[in-house]
């Protein structure tokens, strides 16, 4: 029998947010990706942590109740078998390789656009918790919307998709050409491997190596030690 959708909890306070995070690792109980959503048990009154990708597979009928039962009693962070060095629990700021600038540290939120903050990294709240990633985007039609808020997943169903792949989180537009690839080079290293974007007519990307904006190619335009590294 398919499992029943698993419902979002939107509205948990901080503090019902900060215990389920604690109980789950600061991951996805499945599979320890840092990015998830807040969803309630299945016949219960629990709350669990799911990445979009293993979400789906309940969606889809392809996780059993006892199973997600299972990771949720276990996650699988908490196994011994589980390298943390390959995702980003970090207990500090990650260092970010990105625009062609030479590892750019300490820098919180390294672009804006159009007054619109593309990413923002954070330490996490406690101990042993995972950094905290947030990722704004352009939709088809160029409004901002809030992909990603400190590590919870909120783009609204079928509208971007989530995928690990290797050391990467990839996250994509279901309509247009929204794209961000992070890859995990450490815990405390990103890579921003290819970000694109457009918002209010603005456009961006963005790679290792450089960025673009409104077509125009820089190279180490991205100030480090900074609350903001660039405002484009």
């Amino acid at each position: 029998m398919a499992l029943p959708v698993m419902l979002s909890l939107p509205d948990l306070n901080a503090q019902e947010r900060d215990e389920v995070r604690q109980s789950c690792g600061f991951a996805c109980v499945r599979c320890g990706v840092t990015i998830y959503r807040y969803l309630l048990l299945p016949d219960a009154a629990d709350a669990t942590l799911l990445c979009p990708t293993c979400h789906g597979l309940v969606e889809d009928g392809r996780l059993t109740a006892s199973q997600v039962y299972g990771f949720h009693t276990n996650p699988v962070v908490r196994q011994r078998h589980f390298a943390r060095d390959r995702l980003p629990f970090s207990p500090g700021l990650p260092t970010l390789i990105i625009g062609g600038t030479r590892l750019l540290r300490d820098t919180p939120i390294p672009l804006v656009l159009d007054g619109e903050p593309i990413m923002m990294f954070a330490p996490p709240c406690r101990s042993q918790g995972a950094t905290r990633i947030s990722l704004r985007m352009g939709d088809p039609d160029g409004r901002p919307v809030q992909v990603i808020d400190g590590n919870e997943w909120l783009a609204p169903n079928g509208s971007w998709h989530f995928m690990l792949r290797g050391d990467r989180y990839s996250i994509a537009a279901a309509r247009g050409d929204g794209l961000a690839v992070l890859r995990i080079v450490a815990r405390d290293r990103i890579a921003v491997e290819h970000l694109r974007t457009t918002i209010r007519g603005r456009r961006l990307e963005v790679t290792p190596d450089w960025l673009e904006i409104d077509g125009k190619r820089h190279v180490n335009r991205i100030g480090g030690g900074a609350l903001v590294g660039l405002e484009c």
